[in-house]
This record gives structure tokens, C-alpha cells and sequence, in this order.
């Protein structure tokens, strides 16, 4: 992870940041990724509005071009629970309903695309960004554990984001965002996985007081997550994972 954080924070084109997340994919075990976003209706991820753009992809073509001209992205499980969540999923993990979704996932696999992790971004006003990373593996066969994946990929998809938007002209708000040595310490602590209990034992403060300050954080980064905060945080350089 520490070697993406700094290829990606060096990477000044969008080829460049491809190949170094290409790369970080792989050292989680997958083959392939997906980066995407569409609009949701009323400003809420219960409904899909507009076209579904695929901003960077490495999927086998041939799976593309079907999914685009099939219109996949309305029949997707994966898509339908990435609108309703903010935790990263593996598909393994889902609950296929009726047999349009059950028909998408089978083409998936017949295209070689057999497990997968997907992060959603939640991003204001109704936009959400999400990135997938398939194998042809099952899921049991990964080497890193489940709880471990989930965070890692976590951790990639909000970092590649954040660099993407940079250098991609997405957004340029998080350029702007400047923290509090109290908002920085307690985005570093929960980068190491600290609860607010355990951050607030740590920096001598109360529950309380630390929750006050990471919903400033994330405030200013525009997220309901504690996590993403801390991701693009340390992103920007603002502060620094272990």
C-alpha cells in the first residue's frame, strides 16, 4: 500500500497513475478493474439517473462491449448494492435477485471474471464513483483474509480516486481542505485502525471530542466516512500512514 501511495502521489498523468494502480491491483490478487460513476436520482443512491460512464478500465473487451450494449448497468447486483452501501463488498458476499441479475453474473464468469471487491464513493449531490477488481479466482483462494482485503481495497479504490480527480479534473475541492493538528492526529490514528474509544485513551481527550473532530474532517473532505477521510487525507500529504 505504501508503495502506491507514493507512485500515485508522484504520477503527474493519468496513463501513469493507471499503470501504478494496475500494478496495486495485482499485488492484491486481481486481475482486472473497473473505474465508473453515474448520477443518482433526487441526490440519493436509491436510483440510478443518466448514463453510466466507465472512466478506466482493464476488463477483456469483449465482456465491455456486451455489458455496454446489453445495458449490464441496469440489471448489475453489484451495481444495485453499491447504490445502497458505503462499505466495500465482495461479490461473493451478495444476494442476487431474480434471474436478470443471476444472467449478468454468469456472463461475468464466463468472460473470466469470477470473484470480485467493489468500493463505492458516495460522492455530494447524488454522484457515485465505484471501482471493482475481479479475478478469475475464487474467493477462498486469496491469500490475504477477508477483513484485511476489504480494507486494503478500501484503502486503493479512495487513494486512486483522489489522485484521479487531480489529475483528471473531477474535482479540485480536496486541493483546498486544511486540517487541525487535533483533526490530522485523529485521521492518523484511525488510518491505524483506532476506534474513537481507543484514539481518545491515546491523545488524552473523551469519546466525544475525537467524534467532534473526525466529523469536522470529514466534513471538509465531503464524506460520511471516517476512513475515506483519513485515505485522502493521507493522499494530499496531509497526514502520513504507517
Amino acid at each position: 500500500m505504501r508503495e502506491f501511495i507514493e507512485d500515485a502521489g508522484q504520477a503527474d498523468s493519468l496513463p501513469v497513475l493507471l499503470a501504478s494502480f494496475e500494478r496495486a491491483v495485482r499485488r492484491l490478487d486481481f486481475e482486472h478493474y473497473s473505474f465508473s460513476c453515474w448520477e443518482a436520482k433526487g441526490g440519493s443512491g436509491a436510483s440510478p439517473a443518466g448514463e453510466h460512464r466507465i472512466l478506466a478500465q482493464n476488463y477483456p473487451s469483449p465482456w465491455v462491449d456486451r455489458y455496454r450494449d446489453r445495458d449490464y448497468f441496469s440489471k448489475d447486483p453489484v451495481i444495485r448494492h453499491a447504490r445502497g452501501t458505503v462499505k466495500p463488498f465482495q461479490w461473493s458476499d451478495l444476494t442476487v435477485q431474480g434471474s436478470r441479475e443471476e444472467a449478468v453474473l454468469q456472463e461475468a464468469l464466463a468472460a473470466g471474471l469470477r470473484e470480485g471487491m467493489a468500493v463505492p464513493i458516495h460522492e455530494p449531490w447524488g454522484r457515485i464513483y465505484l471501482t471493482t477488481l475481479a479475478t478469475r479466482r475464487a474467493a477462498s483462494s486469496a491469500r490475504i483474509d477477508a477483513e484485511q482485503l476489504r480494507t486494503q481495497a478500501h484503502m486503493l479504490a479512495v487513494i486512486f480516486h483522489a489522485r484521479y480527480a487531480a489529475l483528471g479534473g473531477l474535482q479540485s475541492r480536496d486541493r483546498l481542505v486544511g486540517l487541525t493538528p487535533r483533526e490530522s492526529e485523529c485521521l492518523t490514528w484511525v488510518a491505524q485502525g483506532k476506534s474513537s474509544w481507543d484514539i481518545g485513551q491515546l491523545m488524552a481527550v473523551s469519546e466525544h471530542t475525537v467524534n467532534f473532530h473526525l466529523k469536522n474532517a470529514m466534513r471538509k473532505f465531503d464524506t460520511a466516512s471516517r476512513v475515506t477521510a483519513a485515505v485522502r487525507a493521507a493522499s494530499l500529504g496531509l497526514i502520513h500512514l504507517p
